[in-house]
Parts: C-alpha cells; sequence; structure tokens
C-alpha cells in the first residue's frame, strides 16, 4: 500500500507547473461613484460604456435591453444614451437593434459571454 502512496505522490510531483493565463488589467469600481464621476467630469457617454459592461457581467449575457430608467437614475438622459450608443456602435464596441418604441437590445463585442 505504501508504495502506491508514493508512487502517486512522485507522479503528482513530477507533474508540470499549470500555466496562468495573463489577465488584462482591469479597475473595480462602483457604478454609483462612476456616475458621480462621470457627472462631475461631463463623461455621461463614458458612464453608458461602464453601464454597458456593468449589465453584462450582472446578466451574464452578452445580450440584453438598455432601459431608459437605467440611465436616468445614473444621470445620463435618454438623448445622450442615444448618442453613446451610436458612438459605441461606430467604433465597433457593440451592436444595436433597434426597435420601435422600445429599448434598444445591445450585444456587446468580444463579451466572454457571447460573441
Amino acid at each position: 500500500m505504501e508504495d502506491i502512496v508514493k508512487q502517486r505522490l512522485a507522479e503528482l510531483e513530477a507533474r508540470a507547473p499549470v500555466k496562468r493565463r495573463k489577465q488584462q488589467p482591469f479597475v473595480k469600481v462602483p457604478l454609483k461613484e462612476a456616475a458621480r464621476a462621470a457627472g462631475a467630469l461631463g463623461g455621461q457617454r463614458m458612464m453608458v460604456w461602464l453601464y454597458l459592461i456593468y449589465r453584462s457581467w450582472q446578466l451574464q449575457k452578452a445580450s440584453f435591453a438598455v432601459p431608459s430608467g437605467a440611465m436616468r437614475s445614473l444621470g445620463v438622459g435618454r438623448e445622450v444614451k442615444r448618442r453613446a450608443l451610436r458612438d459605441l456602435e461606430g467604433a465597433g464596441l457593440i451592436f444595436v437593434e433597434r426597435r420601435a418604441r422600445k429599448n434598444p437590445i445591445v450585444t456587446l463585442v468580444g463579451s466572454v459571454y457571447g460573441r
């Protein structure tokens, strides 16, 4: 029995070390504080991008609706939201499915939750 244990320990020690993937640096910021900073610095369109990343993480999905009420609670108006979505789509960061009289459906490009 001892031989089996010693052999197994030798196998485990001989195993190659696990290579860790290099992670991209990131910043973890409470959404309400980011909203306050965006308001103080005039970065409302950047706040839309931060909200999209947060919402994707929260839902664990790459595609989701973007309600105006959520944006309003962060100090971002409808028109700013519309321009920000247009600019982010133009930059190739998101896809936007616009629907008449409904919230747009946004898909994050390169999200870990899809696409």
